[in-house]
């Protein structure tokens, strides 16, 4: 095709939603076909990436890069005369074009949900040493709280060179120093499951003591835990389209933004590792315990309350004052992540997710799916990468 332009894609490996970043890429593409793109994945044991994208370039004769650029990259690292834009924001190179997630909105969020627990004392498990974006996440969490008037305590010294060299030990240590209860927010999604461990090492009770607030949302590990994990989800498919849509301006001649393009489309998932409003009273938790533990079968609200003493107009007030909606909410709630799940992880036809997140019919689930995510199960499924399958090479 006339016109087409060859764009190289150096994804890490070890990103674990790098394919969501690919399939915005692609839908992209698909829009703007005078595009070819060529995946490349790459990862950390690299000795010299910047090396190594030099070659790919050459290697398809790439007109413009899309690239992780996760290492300490200078000027004379990076091939002069070829577009580049940067997706990752661990060291972001300030002479690159970026796209990268809204960190410090991320932050403000996770702090804003544990606000909303109204707990005493606040935490940031961090990496700031390292980590530009992680530097992001830890000044809107901090800021928002101060904004409350809320001080926060910070663990970031086991860091020297990655997150995995954090210290058993001193987790442990830290854990134990802080004032219960208290709210954490860790930078990265598997930290806080390692705090989850040394929470269960130390007796201290989930989120009773500690109320947990993870990272970037996988919910297949989020979600494979007891307690299950509240995170944050992002647009990773919306941070590759900017991405290469950027991409596609700056081979235009277009110049390069002076800041970086922030994603803003994120939220708060929460789960029960920070859900302290409904643990309070003792029956609003019994129920919503059952709810959750109930969630594959048409449920009625009549056979919750032979599970309570309670009459349904008490238990109704209880759940308006504990955690802000109705029985009903709740249980719509808790049917719409069992159906979001099973459409992001599996193959199965919606009329069988409609039964297995308990609705006898399959209309009415799906006027109450459409009602609570805006479109139909088969869009949502169109819009989200099964997060259960891995990510091969994609050429166009």
């Amino acid at each position: 095709m006339p016109g087409t332009k060859s764009v190289l894609v150096s994804m890490n490996t070890s990103e674990l939603l790098a394919g969501d970043v690919i399939r915005g890429m692609v839908s992209y593409q698909e829009r703007h076909p005078h595009l070819r793109l060529e995946v490349c994945q790459t990862g950390t044991h690299v000795p010299h990436p910047g090396l190594a994208l030099r070659q790919n370039i050459d290697l398809v004769q790439a007109d413009g890069v899309v690239a992780n650029v996760f290492w300490q990259a200078t000027r004379s690292s990076i091939p002069p005369g070829i577009p580049i834009v940067n997706v990752d924001d661990s060291r972001r190179p300030t002479f690159l074009p970026t796209v990268f997630m809204d960190q410090a909105r991320m932050g403000e969020l996770a702090a804003e949900h544990l606000l909303a627990q109204e707990l005493p004392h606040y935490a940031f498990i961090s990496a700031v040493g390292r980590g530009y974006g992680a530097h992001l996440r830890w000044r809107g969490f901090r800021d928002r709280l101060a904004q409350a008037g809320q001080d926060c305590f910070l663990f970031d010294k086991a860091f020297p060179k990655t997150a995995q060299q954090l210290r058993e030990a001193d987790l442990l240590a830290w854990v134990a120093s802080l004032p219960k209860p208290v709210g954490i927010h860790t930078v990265y999604l598997h930290l806080a499951l390692r705090l989850l461990w040394a929470c269960r090492q130390l007796g201290v009770r989930v989120p009773t003591e500690v109320a947990l607030i993870g990272g970037q949302d996988f919910p297949i590990v989020s979600n494979a835990w007891v307690p299950t994990v509240s995170a944050i989800t992002t647009s990773r498919t919306a941070m590759g389209y900017e991405a290469l849509a950027l991409l596609d301006r700056l081979l235009r001649g277009e110049k390069p933004p002076a800041a970086p393009v922030l994603i803003t489309d994120v939220a708060v998932v929460p789960r029960q590792s920070s859900d302290l409003r409904g643990m309070r009273d003792p029956e609003v938790a019994h129920i919503r315990r059952l709810i959750a533990e109930q969630a594959h079968r048409p449920l009625v609200i009549k056979e919750l309350l032979s599970h309570t003493p309670l009459s349904r107009r008490a238990l109704e007030r209880r759940f308006e004052h504990q955690i802000g909606h109705t029985l009903h909410d709740e249980m719509v709630r808790v049917r719409m992540g069992v159906a979001e799940r099973l459409l992001r992880q599996t193959l199965l036809r919606p009329a069988q997710i409609a039964r297995q997140s308990g609705y006898a019919s399959y209309r009415v689930f799906a006027v109450a799916f459409r009602k609570h995510t805006g479109m139909t199960a088969s869009e949502f499924r169109q819009l989200h990468v099964s997060e259960a399958g891995a990510h091969g090479p994609i050429h166009h």
